[in-house]
């Protein structure tokens, strides 16, 4: 073949290309054409039980790619973590607490939720040791003496169970995780949550919840009544109906409940009705539920607690005192394992509650992160030297008188919390207009 004909026929074969990618172009174009905008389109409605993140190979959250069918899901089903859960938290993968700790988190309390905010700083120490000493604190005999254990404690495995905890600055970066003091009435709490507390975050966080505090559960406190409390349906008070038509509006959040904490001295009917009904609200609703009142209304070792009107003797370090007359009742209440006070309810001189519902809520992140919870959950470890509360009051044997040796650091008083001003008058505050979905999920509150 002569040059310029294979000169010709490579013209030929150069036009014909041409002519098809211009084709293609213009097919492309017209197709694009034909598509809505992107932005005004309306996508299905997520499924608010399996709203999914994806990890990445190196185990990160990879928040741009999202699928409802991930087995890497963000979890809004419903499940329960209880004292059962604690055990999980040495089994949690690695994966998971990546992406537990790159969510963004609010939860809010009272004193508390302090407590929990400062324990969950415990497990960011760079050894157990070199944690600040106010997660190392714990009674070490039957007479309720108790200590700040030390480096040379742990190395000689004198150090009570419920007080171990192996930190880790990276595995446990809380730092997205946001906590917020708040204090008010059970309707106070839920209005302030509704119009001012979760409208600040939603945007920025993934999960987000409030707890009632043991002083939402007093005697006398309408909470857990069934025609004005808490999940009744009254228009007065800002209540769980309220609460799941602020939560309907944001199916792509995970929003958290809570049994209320509790104190010595509370332990009331009214905290047993409260936390029972949460309980059967969240099992019927579907809902997400940190049981917090199961974990410090039980020992280490798991034997129930109850409150100190039972004609027994306790003194604090302190030089309080209380021995209130046994009125026949068993009412779970905070155990004195885990608190100084003779009829209060801070964790924070003690910490062997705190840092177990710390652990918990480590397991809480990780299951909302997709972890199904699996592994072997090891047995329970018997605690060192910790003073043992039974499940059934003493009768007839005399209890001798229990007082604690040295000074312990100063219980820090609640201080008193005013709510940000509201625009409408909390005595009868308008119950907002919704609309509520036959089914709808939603998870947690805390203090």
């Amino acid at each position: 073949m002569t040059v310029p004909m294979q000169r010709k026929r490579i013209l030929v074969v150069g036009l014909s290309l041409i002519a098809t990618l211009a084709t293609l172009l213009t097919t492309a174009r017209l197709s694009a054409d034909k598509m809505p905008d992107r932005a005004n389109v309306h996508a299905p409605a997520p499924n608010p039980a399996a709203i999914s993140m994806k990890l990445s190979s190196n185990g990160s959250v990879d928040s741009t790619e999202s699928t409802i069918d991930s087995p890497d899901a963000i979890v809004q089903n419903g499940f329960v973590i209880d004292r059962h859960s604690i055990a999980l938290f040495e089994q949690i993968p690695d994966n998971y607490l990546t992406a537990a700790r790159e969510m963004g988190v609010l939860f809010s309390d009272r004193s508390v939720g302090q407590n929990v905010n400062e324990a969950l700083d415990c497990l960011t120490a760079a050894s157990w040791a070199n944690a600040p000493a106010s997660c190392r604190r714990d009674y070490y005999d039957a007479d309720w003496n108790w200590k700040t254990f030390s480096a040379a404690d742990h190395a000689n495995g004198l150090v009570p169970a419920q007080i171990l905890f192996d930190p880790d600055p990276v595995k446990y970066n809380r730092s997205n995780w946001t906590f917020e003091f708040k204090g008010g009435s059970w309707s106070q709490l839920t209005q302030d949550f509704i119009q001012v507390l979760a409208p600040a975050y939603v945007d920025s966080k993934d999960v987000l919840s409030y707890q009632f505090s043991y002083l939402n559960v007093d005697a006398g406190d309408d909470i857990a009544d069934p025609a004005t409390g808490f999940f009744a349906d009254t228009p007065n008070k800002y209540d769980v109906h309220d609460l799941e038509a602020y939560i309907a509006q944001h199916p792509d959040k995970v929003f958290v409940f809570w049994t209320s904490s509790l104190a010595r001295g509370i332990g009331t009917q009214v905290s047993t009705d409260f936390n029972n009904e949460m309980r059967q609200y969240a099992a019927e609703h579907n809902k997400i539920l940190f049981d917090m009142a199961d974990i410090i209304e039980h020992t280490h070792e798991g034997a129930a607690c109850y409150d100190n009107r039972d004609g027994v003797e306790y003194c604090s370090g302190g030089g309080n005192c209380e021995n209130h007359p046994d009125d026949g009742q068993n009412l779970l209440a905070l155990c004195q394992n885990y608190t100084t006070e003779v009829d209060g309810g801070h964790l924070g001189s003690v910490s062997g509650a705190k840092i177990r519902v710390a652990k918990a809520f480590w397991v809480m992140m990780a299951r909302i992160a997709g972890w199904d919870g699996g592994g072997t959950v090891p047995p329970t470890a018997t605690s060192t030297a910790t003073p043992t509360v039974t499940g059934t009051r003493p009768a007839d044997t005399p209890t001798p008188t229990m007082t604690v040796t040295g000074t312990p650091p100063t219980e820090t008083p609640t201080p008193t919390v005013t709510l940000t001003p509201l625009p409408t008058s909390l005595a009868t505050p308008p119950r907002p207009t919704a609309t509520f979905a036959a089914e709808m999920y939603l998870p947690g509150i805390s203090n």
